[in-house]
């Protein structure tokens, strides 16, 4: 089981009840931290003899209706990371209502910490502005992004050499990369556009338009759903057929949502994400959008501090090996993470 605490910052007040005694949560406090497995109990105390019925609401949409003064107890595995809203409608039989409110805020305990052993490192082209990198059937596909500049690639894992490339387009600002089957999607920065190309001619076979996400920074394929991000702290996830948006996970740690989520690879069942000029890399459980560890890479390589920053990841999973670099980066390096 997933270890979440949940944070709350309590508003309580009360409607239509003259001189009542002061209401309150029985299990909530402001600024309380409990862990998940620890029930919630949101039982509210200090309420009159005299009560008919209470409806628990949360994100305003009924949660639980109950008899009497019966108390609530509940399941924060249900709800998502990030904030909430909760409520309490007291109804008394003398037709007078008491109201209760509160706010919570739902994040994950502290994340496994890792550092890495490079295991090789390999020549990179330094004028390669990296966005998506890939291996798949042993061969390293790379995107890279400028406008005018950006292009779709087989790189030589050895070497470094370009082996293919084609161009995106003048136009566009190319980003991200995944396969589905035989088939490259790429994503554009703020184009609204992703192309889908052929993975073994590179010959384009169709676009896609988009809205929401308006930016494209990351590309990532989990075996059904494209998983999409745009530099916010959201994960979302797309029908490659139609790539309208199925739904949506936001990513926290326990300080918070993590922002600028940029570069994505999925392995294992977990999503490994590049964050924009930062050297490491946060790895999502993707069903509840929790860091579970993050991966410490300072130092790996002494870069400039902008437009310079660690992004792509690529895992080959014929030898489970896992390869990450940088825009501009002259190398490419094979690590192997390990427990701090």
């Amino acid at each position: 089981m997933k270890i979440k605490i949940l944070c709350f910052s309590l508003a309580i007040f009360l409607l239509s009840c003259t001189g009542s005694p002061e209401l309150h949560f029985r299990d909530v406090e402001e600024g309380k931290r409990i862990l998940l497995g620890e029930s919630i109990d949101l039982t509210i105390e200090g309420l009159p003899t005299n009560i008919d019925s209470i409806q628990y609401y949360i994100d305003n949409e009924i949660f639980n209706v109950k008899n009497g003064a019966d108390g609530l107890v509940v399941n924060p595995d249900e709800l998502k990371m990030g904030q909430h809203t909760t409520s309490a409608l007291v109804f008394l039989n003398a037709g007078k209502r008491l109201r209760v409110f509160a706010t919570f805020t739902i994040v994950p305990p502290p994340a496994k910490q890792f550092r890495y052993d490079v295991v090789n490192k390999f020549p990179h082209d330094s004028t390669a502005y990296t966005q998506g990198l890939q291996i798949e059937d042993g061969i390293l596909y790379e995107t890279t992004g400028i406008k005018g500049a950006s292009t779709l690639r087989t790189v030589d894992l050895k070497s470094g050499k370009v082996t293919r490339s084609k161009k995106i387009g003048d136009s566009y600002f190319g980003e991200g990369m995944t396969f589905v089957g035989d088939s490259i999607y790429v994503l554009t920065y703020r184009e609204n556009t992703c192309f889908v190309f052929d993975k073994h001619s590179f010959g384009l076979i169709k676009t896609f338009n988009y809205d929401q996400p308006r930016e494209g920074w990351g590309l990532t394929y989990d075996g059904t759903k494209l998983i999409k991000t745009d530099g916010s702290n959201v994960l979302y996830f797309i029908d490659p057929k139609t790539f309208r948006v199925t739904h949506t996970i936001p990513v926290f740690d326990d300080k918070g949502p993590i922002t600028q989520l940029n570069e994505l690879e999925y392995i294992n069942g977990k999503v490994y994400a590049n964050i924009y000029q930062e050297d490491y890399i946060v790895v999502i459980n993707p069903l509840n959008g929790v860091v579970e560890s993050k991966i410490n890479l300072i130092g790996i390589y002494d870069h400039k501090p902008e437009n310079n920053e660690l992004n792509g990841i690529a895992y080959n999973k014929q030898d489970s090996t896992l390869y990450v670099t940088g825009k501009m980066w002259p190398y490419l390096f094979e690590i192997k993470p390990q427990v701090l």
